[in-house]
């Protein structure tokens, strides 16, 4: 009973592990993971006027983004990272692309669009655990170290069968 549920830390510890460096390793140019039309957008703070809560992890589709309309929420990339609008006017401009007009006349392009409530899902509070392990000390803490250890206490115990059987 012990050794399972050893086995069975041990595999989720290998799983989380796994994870976080796939995340880190498809993070873009704002450190955000990205997986195909999927981005993770981490909550870091409660958002004014939304229904996303500080610690929030929300799985963005970029596809079917041109169906929100005036009140949906979207997700867009701008120069100080990620930010979250309320959709006020959207321009269809046929051929040339769709933009949204959100709060202060600012105008949204397809460019840089993640995507819109109408594609999304919430998984509360699991945004500040990504957030801890995708950070730099908490990497190198809770996946790096512990690692490097178990490594070590393996090729310990190698050596140590090595000298048991001369």
């Amino acid at each position: 009973m012990k050794k399972t549920i050893g086995n069975l830390i041990i595999i989720i510890y290998a799983v989380v592990a796994i994870f976080t460096t796939i995340c880190l390793l498809t993070f873009n140019e704002y450190k955000v993971s990205e997986f195909g039309d999927k981005t993770l957008v981490i909550i870091n703070k409660d958002e004014e006027g939304t229904k996303y809560k500080k610690g929030d992890l929300v799985i963005v589709g970029k596809e079917g983004y041109e169906k929100a309309d005036k009140g949906d929420t979207i997700f867009f990339y701008d120069n100080d990272g990620i930010k979250i609008a309320e959709v006020e006017q959207k321009n269809d401009f046929g051929d040339a692309g769709i933009t949204f007009t959100i709060e202060g006349n600012y105008q949204v392009v397809k460019s840089d669009m993640i995507g819109a409530s109408n594609n999304e899902k919430v998984i509360s509070k699991v945004g500040s655990i990504l957030s801890v392990l995708e950070s730099k000390w908490g990497f190198l803490f809770l996946i790096v170290f512990p690692s490097l250890l178990a490594f070590l206490h393996e090729i310990y115990e190698f050596i140590l069968e090595l000298t048991n059987k001369k």
